[in-house]
């Protein structure tokens, strides 16, 4: 049956953007017309759902395919974000004044304006203008970013990308999507792993590429070449999905780009349990006889509040990936190690200056004895005595030695900024990126970079998503992933040529501001230190 909100008059001329002439574009999947727009070289399609939405009785239920689409669809704006927690704003923020990343991220990736709500499974495409079925382009898809408590794909607008590749004659389609996040998304406990139901906002990415492979054909794009992309969070997940089931990608994708965020240690379903009994208690749902169903049959608002009375993320409750037995069978340092991974070919990137921003929110360790404490309860927890001392002597509290990296005492914005940044940089981003290269570099190709641009951010340096601004801008590294996602390299014969990264030979390419912005050096700066972060967090899993 056709649904009268969604008509809309095909082949009429209906938006102004900038007083330019907006005209309609359409496509068919199944029995249903969607309708979107196109505005100058590009033709988007917004807010289209990928799954049946998660509400009613299948709030925390698995995704479920669509059933066919029949009548006609608006596509012309973005759909619900997911419900979610508010980014928290770090204590350490004033000494950093993030005042010029704020304004240069929002420049870059403008929040729509949307409303909150559960049916927020819905996937946004843009493509060369006039792209139809039959053209076949190589297609990239990007995972958003917010630790997988907060975040939306609606910032990440695909234009400036899809217009350099038809610039550079490579054209591609560039998808975003939502996945459920925070308590919908990421529910632990032993009642989500009976019911099947942890991880689920992995299984809405998985779901989504499964729809690619139905649908993205239709709009022009090839479902054999399908690079999945991401930053934090929506990296991780890329990872993630290279080494569950067993490393089949069932043919969901050709490549991989993973930016600042890797498969870690994790904690299991029942190590998270006190959050589920919490959450369920702050529902009113304890003590009833089925506490999932109650939670499936609560008020939207009060599930929300209830989520915002559980902190997002600690070592010992929060909304988290889960070593689930299923989804996720074992922790994902395992998984590599045992060579569980999808044979295809990937890029890995680092920011220089990783821990900035994580470390300003440390700002009550601000002595020699908070921080030994913070490495051995936080950090790593279980190590000794004598391996804290090690870690010390190796990333002492020495501004020269700090990070941001290579810019002196300038920005040591509280006792032991710059010591915890280098630490924590170090242990969750660049180690996880060597470990990950060091264990599939021979059975795919694959490359890295490490970004050194926006350096002179006070407190911040080249911290996590500055090299974002370069991609989304576009830039050099926005030619190097059009490059990866045509050709499965991100070489085209032009330009500084990247190698591949070998256990042999580690290469990495550095972008930085510089009159020469990009260099090619050895993957081996602070090895020692580095060797022995990752050494004790496999000894010691979080």
């Amino acid at each position: 049956m056709v649904r009268l909100a969604h008509l809309i008059p095909l082949g009429t001329v209906f938006l102004l953007f900038s007083n330019t002439v907006v005209q309609a574009t359409s496509v068919v999947l199944d029995r249903g017309t969607f309708v979107g727009y196109s505005h100058g070289s590009i033709d988007t399609y917004l807010g289209i759902p990928y799954a049946k939405q998660p509400i009613g009785n299948l709030r925390y239920r698995q995704p479920e395919a669509n059933d066919p689409y029949i009548g006609i669809y608006n596509a012309t704006a973005f759909g619900p974000s997911c419900p979610q927690v508010s980014e928290a704003t770090p204590t350490g923020a004033e000494g950093a004044d993030l005042t010029d990343l704020t304004q240069l991220l929002i420049a870059t990736f403008p929040t729509p304006e949307v409303t909150i709500a559960e049916d927020c499974l819905r996937i946004n495409i843009w493509a060369p203008r006039g792209t139809k079925a039959g053209d076949d382009l190589p297609v990239v898809v990007w995972l958003h970013p917010g630790a997988f408590v907060f975040g939306e794909a609606g910032p990440y607008n695909g234009t400036a990308i899809v217009e350099r590749s038809v610039q550079n004659g490579r054209p591609i389609l560039y998808v975003n999507l939502n996945y459920r996040l925070a308590a919908f998304g990421f529910l632990p406990g032993r009642e989500a792993k009976e019911a099947g139901i942890t991880n689920l906002g992995l299984r809405d990415q998985r779901q989504a590429f499964h729809w690619l492979q139905q649908y993205i054909r239709s709009f022009g794009g090839d479902p054999r070449r399908v690079t999945i992309w991401g930053l934090n969070a929506g990296s991780e997940s890329v990872g993630l999905h290279m080494l569950t089931n067993g490393g089949n990608n069932e043919g969901l994708f050709s490549g991989a780009v993973m930016q600042s965020g890797f498969p870690l240690p994790l904690n299991n379903y029942t190590q998270l349990q006190s959050t589920y009994d919490a959450y369920v208690s702050a529902a009113n749902c304890s003590g009833t006889p089925d506490t999932l169903e109650c939670l499936r049959q609560a008020p939207l608002q009060t599930l929300l509040t209830a989520m915002d009375t559980i902190p997002p993320e600690t070592l010992t409750e929060g909304w988290e990936v889960i070593v689930d037995g299923e989804f996720i069978p074992e922790q994902p340092t395992t998984l590599l190690m045992k060579g569980s991974v999808a044979r295809v070919p990937y890029i890995i990137a680092d920011t220089d200056d990783e821990g900035t921003e994580t470390a300003l929110f440390f700002t009550a360790i601000d002595t020699d004895e908070a921080v030994r404490s913070w490495i051995v309860t936080e950090a790593l927890p279980g190590i000794s005595d004598a391996d804290v001392d090690q870690i010390l002597t190796l990333y002492p509290n020495d501004p020269a030695q700090g990070s941001p990296f290579n810019t002196g005492a300038i920005n040591e914005i509280f006792p032991h900024f710059m010591q915890l940044s280098a630490i924590e940089g170090d242990l969750e981003f660049q180690g996880l990126r060597r470990f990950f290269l060091n264990h599939t570099w021979n059975y795919q190709p694959s490359w890295t970079y490490l970004s050194k641009l926006f350096k002179d951010l006070p407190g911040i340096g080249a911290g996590t998503s500055t090299d974002l601004l370069n991609l989304y801008g576009p830039g050099d590294l926005t030619d190097y992933l059009i490059n990866f996602v045509a050709l499965g390299n991100p070489n085209n014969g032009t330009g500084v040529v990247w190698p591949q990264w070998k256990a042999t030979s580690p290469k990495i390419l550095t972008i930085a501001n510089d009159s020469v912005p990009l260099t090619i050096i050895d993957d081996t700066f602070r090895e020692e230190g580095i060797n022995l972060l990752i050494s004790l967090l496999l000894q010691n899993p979080q």
